[in-house]
């Protein structure tokens, strides 16, 4: 007896912010793990190592002992700085904040459920550059030069040597007739 055609369909993912098991997305990033760059996540982040750029996360961002981050974050939910962790922040955007004896903190701190979860502000791009027209001289218009005429040069063959001398012809003096 063959199963073929009565497969039973795979069950759809459960939502993006909770895992197979019902819990939310976790992500961690360990003591010897670098980020360059922007990283956002849906669920939790933990980090251990060292970040530098943007984070987000839709759930709680947790910089355990020794972490170190360098730049935005938001954390929809809550963000814990840990007793030797540091966050050097420039705009860091939480839902609640914790930051534990001993850590490191700097950064300008907007806080409250609806702060964290508003949309950032669009960076400006920057102005376009200024064109200043130049007056660059003319320059002169180039002198043609006259064609120098050469005159032709009159090719002479050379002529075997004759055994017999030959004799200069007489030079006529006077009109041609």
């Amino acid at each position: 007896m063959s199963t073929r055609g009565s497969r039973v369909p795979t069950p759809t993912p459960a939502p993006a912010d909770s895992g197979s098991n019902g819990q939310r997305n976790s992500v961690v990033l360990g003591p010897a793990d670098r980020l360059v760059g922007q990283l956002y996540i849906e669920g939790d982040l933990r980090v251990s190592g060292t970040v530098d750029g943007t984070i987000e996360a839709t759930g709680d961002i947790v910089i355990s002992d020794r972490g170190k981050v360098s730049g935005s974050v938001t954390a929809y939910e809550r963000l814990v700085v840990g007793g030797q962790a540091s966050l050097e922040g420039s705009d860091v955007r939480v839902g609640r904040l914790t930051v534990e004896d001993g850590a490191t903190f700097s950064g300008h701190v907007t806080m409250g459920k609806t702060a964290a979860r508003a949309p950032k502000k669009p960076v400006e791009a920057p102005p376009p550059p200024v064109v200043v027209d130049e007056v660059v001289p003319e320059l002169p218009a180039p002198v043609e030069t006259p064609a120098v005429e050469t005159p032709p040069v009159e090719v002479v063959a050379a002529q075997p040597p004759n055994k017999q001398k030959s004799q200069p012809q007489p030079v006529q003096k006077g009109r041609r007739r």
